[in-house]
């Protein structure tokens, strides 16, 4: 310690000496809480489910080829992208490291957030637009007034579309007292939202459920069959899904060109193709009010006690 009767000089070189030993500690590691991780040579990257708009085997590997040598072009890392059973797993094996990104279905990752404080969005994807909304589509002259009214109807899912369409029909239908395959008399599946939309319009199926992104192009493309459907339920707006970091595990320079990349994703060519795989129109950062709607998604649409969405 140094005196308070210490002679300038003395206490100019104390000052100097403790300076030096605190920026020798610093450099230590472990010497600083807030230091930053290791860079890495390889990205791994896990997903709660299938990426790509189409699921079946082929086009779903040519998708994710198409995004591994995306991010190879705009990091200059090796990556790899492994889909996990759900949500949870996927939070879980983040938090312990095993993935330094994660791609999360936007409710999931409301769900995961609870749990996981640290996980932190990094950016949204966007299918025209930025929260989604799901409508469920009858014909115009179909009696039925609420979704209470489709009850042991025939119900069109597209194949690719966002689970949440999923998720929103199936709270309905628990909501009404029943699960999703017993309150409809039959559950079968689309190739596409316009597809679905034909089929409602053609007695083929009473329902679909179809975002608004689907619903504006259908108008667009078809208007006078377009006329002959109404909504008779609609969501809130859904969270976009969302790519993911856990806090303190990737460097910020790896993050950054990360998520540049992918907000410059439409201004190139391989990101454009990319886009087009996974039904989006481009990622953006993270908006204002995005907490917001996860906790009001949190409240309208809690995980299932029982399992795993």
């Amino acid at each position: 310690m140094v005196s308070l009767d210490t002679p300038p000089r003395r206490l100019r070189r104390a000052s100097v000496l403790l300076a030096c030993a605190l920026t020798a500690f610093l450099a230590v590691p472990g010497g600083a809480a807030d230091r930053q991780p290791a860079k890495i040579d390889v990205l791994h990257i896990g997903t709660s489910g299938s990426l790509a708009s189409d699921t079946s085997g082929e086009k779903e590997k040519g998708a994710l080829e198409t995004l591994q040598s995306f991010i190879k072009d705009e990091t200059g890392l090796n990556n790899d992208i492994v889909r996990e059973k759900s949500w949870s797993e996927l939070a879980d094996k983040m938090a312990k490291g095993q993935f330094q990104l994660g791609v999360f279905q936007g409710y999931e990752f409301a769900w995961a957030q609870k749990k996981y404080a640290d996980l932190k969005p990094l950016a949204v994807a966007v299918n025209v637009h930025r929260y989604p909304i799901a409508y469920v589509i009858v014909r115009r002259a179909d009696p039925a007034k609420d979704f209470g009214g489709l009850r042991g109807k025939t119900l069109g899912l597209a194949s690719g579309g966002g689970r949440y369409l999923n998720l929103f029909v199936e709270r309905q239908s628990q909501a009404a007292g029943k699960k999703l395959d017993a309150f409809f008399a039959k559950v079968v599946t689309k190739e596409n939202a316009e597809d679905a939309l034909d089929d409602v319009v053609d007695g083929v199926i009473q329902a679909t459920v179809v975002d608004r992104a689907a619903l504006e192009a259908y108008k667009r493309r078809k208007p006078g069959r377009f006329n002959q459907l109404k909504p008779v339920a609609e969501s809130k707006p859904f969270p976009p899904a969302v790519v993911v970091y856990y806090d303190k595990k990737l460097d910020d320079a790896t993050l950054r060109r990360f998520r540049d990349g992918l907000l410059g994703a439409e201004k190139k060519e391989r990101g454009q193709m990319m886009l087009t795989l996974f039904r989006l129109t481009g990622f953006e950062t993270v908006p204002d009010d995005f907490a917001k709607v996860l906790a009001e998604t949190r409240k309208n649409y809690p995980p299932a006690a029982s399992r795993t969405e």
